[in-house]
């Protein structure tokens, strides 16, 4: 999916949106601004772009604003709420982070580490063969890896999808997906990766030095969790649910499906709201989490507490390094797994087959803003309108007086 170009957009879209809008920016009313952020969310799906959605505004300790619109399902009449549970797509990817600060708190790994001192195979930037690769490069996408001739190989649909329901450009590409299969995430990265796999290119490596260039890639975020994986010696899933899922009493996030027949589930929803078939991928950590607005509240009124100094689920230096820029870095948009690419803000965005998120806190004020809609933003006008309904997000003073 077209995730580069949507961090794209993103980048270009809310940079001006922190120039026009500032929290704070209009008088602290509690009892008028939900009643008017209704209004604003009601007229955005009264336009028929979306589905549903959910979107949830909060401080650390705080939950000012949290609803859903329309519907999860649009056969049954479902309605989309805080608690709908969906894929996350790449908000999956700052999980990876805090995984991995976990591990290098404990000693299992360093930030500057060579990859291959922690991988059961070798990978090489056949251009730059002197050059390691580090698990920082990896981190902050300067890795070199290029995502774009095999990445589409990761998505399994549950049923075949028909070419006739899509756009010419797309034929080539769905007949890649019909034809992929399961395989183990570490097989599938060899594959790609190593000289001995089947699908070794040099072309899977861009002509950069590993850290010098930034490249966005779904693999590379892949690759690092299995090395997290590798350090502890412990199942990628099993680790991040037993040091940050359940630490943080998010019942409703897991790396797993919800079961089929789940109503709390949603239906994911293409252009013209037909709806996609259900779908996992290979390399599942860097897109493949599911959770809900509500669920994921937790998880990142937890980075705000962290980011401030706090005591939380990391040391305070860990947020530091994950979220902080080191001197000579300021032309990068990403630190350890997270975005810092808006002037206003530290989180991520996520867009994938019938959902788009987005998730970023403002330092400043402390105040953190969540949005799930259940629908790929292929349509006129769609991107927009998505951003548009987080940009309505940042019109009201939500801080306590």
């Amino acid at each position: 999916m077209k995730k580069i170009l949507f961090l794209t957009f993103v980048v270009t879209y809310f940079s001006i949106s922190c120039r026009n809008h500032k929290s704070g920016d209009t008088e602290n009313n509690p009892s008028g601004y939900a009643d008017s952020l209704n209004l604003d969310l009601q007229s955005r799906f009264d336009t028929g772009l979306f589905p549903g959605f959910a979107v949830s505004i909060f401080s650390k300790d705080s939950i000012f604003y949290q609803k859903g619109f329309g519907y999860s399902n649009l056969e049954t009449k479902t309605a989309y709420t805080p608690q709908t549970i969906q894929m996350i797509a790449s908000l999956s990817k700052t999980f990876i982070g805090v995984a991995l600060m976990k591990a290098i708190e404990k000693g299992k790994l360093k930030l500057d580490d060579d990859i291959n001192g922690h991988l059961p195979f070798e990978v090489i930037n056949p251009n730059y063969p002197d050059s390691a690769i580090t698990i920082r490069h990896l981190a902050m996408h300067t890795s070199g890896i290029n995502d774009a001739k095999n990445y589409d190989k990761s998505y399994l649909f549950d049923s075949a999808l028909n070419k006739e329901d899509f756009p010419e450009e797309w034929h080539e590409l769905i007949d890649q997906y019909n034809q992929n299969e399961l395989m183990p995430m570490p097989e599938f990265l060899k594959s790609i990766l190593s000289k001995e796999g089947q699908w070794y290119e040099a072309e899977n490596f861009f002509n950069n030095p590993p850290g010098k260039v930034y490249e966005y890639s779904n693999i590379g975020a892949t690759l690092l969790a299995f090395i997290v994986e590798t350090a502890t010696g412990e199942d990628y899933r099993a680790y991040t649910k037993r040091q940050i899922l359940d630490p943080l009493k998010m019942m409703a996030t897991s790396w797993e499906a919800p079961q089929k027949g789940n109503a709390l589930h949603t239906v994911y929803y293409r252009s013209g709201l037909t709806p996609f078939p259900n779908y996992t991928m290979i390399t599942y950590p860097d897109g493949g989490l599911y959770s809900s607005v509500s669920d994921l509240t937790r998880y990142l009124q937890e980075m705000i507490r962290g980011y401030h100094g706090e005591e939380a689920i990391l040391r305070k230096t860990s947020f530091q390094a994950m979220m902080g820029r080191r001197p000579g870095e300021e032309n990068f948009p990403d630190a350890i797994c997270w975005d810092l690419s808006i002037p206003c803000c530290i989180g991520h965005a996520g867009n994938d087959f019938g959902t788009s998120t987005l998730m970023y806190f403002e330092p400043e004020t402390g105040i953190g803003r969540i949005l799930f809609a259940n629908v790929s933003l292929e349509e006129e006008g769609q991107e927009e309108a998505f951003y548009g309904i987080f940009n309505d997000l940042f019109k009201y003073n939500f801080r306590k007086k």
